[in-house]
């Protein structure tokens, strides 16, 4: 499993938590704020192909 911000990937960067529960990947942003909005895509590859689910975050002030 891959994850990338804006087509960069995170890699073990300490803002992001990566979570993987019985196959469910998920991506915690510890303490978000105004930069972290962006483009995020979660990448899975093994023998037999790839995939790819990608979402918007727009982070907005109150």
């Amino acid at each position: 499993i891959e994850w990338m911000k804006n087509q960069m990937i995170i890699g073990d960067d300490p803002k992001f938590r990566q979570i993987n529960n019985q196959g469910i990947c998920s991506l915690e942003i510890r303490k978000p704020g105004n930069f972290d909005g962006g483009v995020y895509t979660c990448r899975a590859r093994n023998e037999h192909g790839e995939a790819l689910v990608t979402c918007k975050l727009e982070v907005k002030r109150k």
